[in-house]
């Protein structure tokens, strides 16, 4: 049976944001939805240096989509070589750092917030996501707030990660879990 709004204990929600933080938020969404949005593939530099200029920490070896949504740049960090695929959130409501030739494929969400579903107003919790060098995130994973990906971790595609995954092991599932070791291939060069 449904219950009457009366019956109901939640309180309308209350922003953690600053007025500041809002207009950055509001003029960084416009930016992206224009600049950044429309850029051709090619013009990867100029789309990092929008990220920069709003105070991401991103190197330029880096590669993002033009499709890619960033949330809050000022919270994401990245390493030599990593990529993030078209159509991936990195939703950076906390620190996002991504270490060296990582790889996050496209429709990934990379999540930092959720809300406190016990407090009357919902209120935001946010918790970082750290995602060291060599991680292979695959294609449309969600990654919870506050989780570590090891190094040389795989995260399968359309895996539910709530929990730390260690190194150089191949996770995947729902919820993910570690299977088995990623291992070396040799190869002659």
């Amino acid at each position: 049976m449904q219950q009457s709004i009366s019956e109901m204990w939640l309180k309308p929600s209350r922003s953690v944001f600053t007025t500041k933080t809002k207009i950055k938020l509001a003029l960084w969404t416009f930016i992206q939805g224009t600049f950044f949005r429309w850029t051709p593939h090619k013009l990867n530099k100029f789309r990092l240096w929008l990220l920069n200029l709003f105070g991401a920490d991103i190197k330029s070896t880096c590669f993002i989509h033009p499709k890619a949504t960033i949330y809050m740049p000022w919270n994401l960090t990245m390493g030599e070589r990593s990529a993030i695929d078209f159509e991936a959130l990195i939703y950076s409501l906390d620190k996002v750092i991504i270490g060296d030739y990582v790889s996050i494929s496209y429709r990934a969400n990379i999540n930092t917030g959720s809300h406190d579903h016990s407090d009357p107003h919902f209120a935001l919790i946010t918790k970082p996501i750290n995602i060291k060098s060599g991680a292979f995130i695959g294609t449309e994973s969600y990654i919870s707030p506050g989780v570590i990906i090891g190094s040389m971790a795989v995260i399968g595609a359309r895996s539910v990660v709530t929990k730390d995954m260690p190194s150089d092991m191949i996770c995947f599932g729902h919820p993910c879990k570690p299977y088995k070791k990623r291992e070396k291939k040799d190869i002659n060069e």
